[in-house]
């Protein structure tokens, strides 16, 4: 018997330049053109915007609107054990970047206060536009309420997901007790 292959599209590499393409594309600028988008932010937006069930509770914390979240986007193995290597994989992410950069999609400008800030040049812009089926549709309705935390700072996202993840492993130290009884 054949087995069928098991696909995980977060693993991926075209999914996973859709999704920064699609967070450079929204969250790189605020109304008022002024570029936000670090590494350190792109990190933590990437993590956010992939987990959706996660990205509710640092919403909640933030005091902002959650999102309806499908049951397919909530009872999922990444939802329920969360992997956090994602938001301290720094060369998987400068892979990206290179090669969005490479292709001539991402611009990049160095502020002193900043660090480097990093945008869609207009072929981005024009390829991160026709990402509109399939999940990237999800993808584009979580960046938008994501959007609410575009002008946090890089230590006050983090803190919100440090708090998420402390919460998390307290309920699943409670949940574990629970059974042992």
């Amino acid at each position: 018997m054949n087995k069928l292959p098991y696909i995980q599209p977060e693993r991926d590499l075209h999914y996973n330049l859709g999704v920064l393409l699609l967070i450079l594309g929204s969250l790189a600028q605020t109304s008022r053109n002024k570029k936000m988008l670090t590494i350190d932010k792109i990190q933590s937006f990437y993590f956010l915007v992939t987990k959706p069930a996660f990205l509710n509770k640092v919403l909640m914390l933030a005091n902002k609107r959650q999102i309806a979240i499908d049951d397919v986007d909530y009872y999922t193995v990444d939802t329920l054990s969360v992997n956090v290597d994602e938001l301290f994989d720094r060369e998987r992410l400068m892979i990206m970047i290179k090669i969005l950069s490479s292709k001539q999609y991402l611009s990049s400008e160095y502020s002193s206060s900043e660090g480097f800030l990093f945008n869609l040049t207009d072929t981005g812009k024009f390829i991160a536009g026709k990402l509109e089926d399939g999940y990237f549709r999800k993808i584009k309705l979580f960046i938008e309420q994501l959007s609410s935390l575009q002008s946090q700072s890089p230590s006050k996202l983090n803190g919100y997901i440090n708090t998420v993840l402390k919460q998390g492993e307290i309920f699943a130290r409670t949940q574990a007790s629970k059974r042992l009884k």
